[in-house]
């Protein structure tokens, strides 16, 4: 009787730590919405394109897409012309689309399809995957954050982001004189 009761007890205690889990987990890859966890963006320093160390840290103050991609991924490449949309869209606005070349990226093939597709925001390099193992182990691309310009992490997207979704929610994490400043809709909208 005693073995049964505490067989019970130890199963209980999994089911609520299990339950506990996965809410935190279902909290975490909600889309939309404001984020319940809001996680400060990783500090990390990668090589631009041209080599020179760019810290995500100069981006704070501004609303970033920080979108994890590879040139060997036909989805990352697909989604390539929504970000240069966003990107020209909220010119003059503080914010930023960050792409992050993962690692086993070579270079050339990242500026080779950089200039073919008019990739016009920053292009970092993680050559070790540091970015991608601090950012939670990314390991499917393209994985997207948003980033407030407090720099926490309100929303992640593994698969291609819903660009008309996300515009309307980077619209609401900009200042209020910046919103009124927008070009047009690259989703479709006002």
């Amino acid at each position: 009787m005693i073995g049964a009761g505490r067989r019970v007890r130890e199963a209980l205690i999994a089911l609520l730590v299990a339950a506990i889990l996965g809410g935190a987990v279902w909290v975490w890859l909600q889309p939309g919405g404001q984020r319940l966890l809001q996680i400060a963006m990783p500090a990390v320093t990668l090589p631009s394109l041209q080599g020179q160390p760019v810290s995500l840290a100069r981006f704070r103050g501004r609303v970033l897409v920080v979108n994890f991609w590879s040139t060997s991924c036909p989805g990352c490449i697909a989604e390539i012309p929504d970000l240069v949309a966003l990107q020209q869209h909220f010119a003059g606005a503080p914010f930023t689309v960050i792409g992050i070349a993962m690692a086993g990226d070579e270079e050339t093939q990242v500026a080779a399809l950089a200039a073919r597709l008019g990739m016009d925001y920053p292009l970092l390099m993680d050559p070790q995957g540091k970015a991608a193992q601090a950012f939670g182990s990314v390991n499917l691309t393209p994985t997207s954050f948003l980033v407030d310009a407090d720099g926490h992490i309100v929303e992640r997207q593994v698969g291609p982001f819903p660009l008309t979704q996300w515009e309307q929610r980077i619209r609401t994490l900009l200042p209020v004189p910046q919103r009124a400043a927008e070009k047009g809709s690259p989703g479709g909208g006002a």
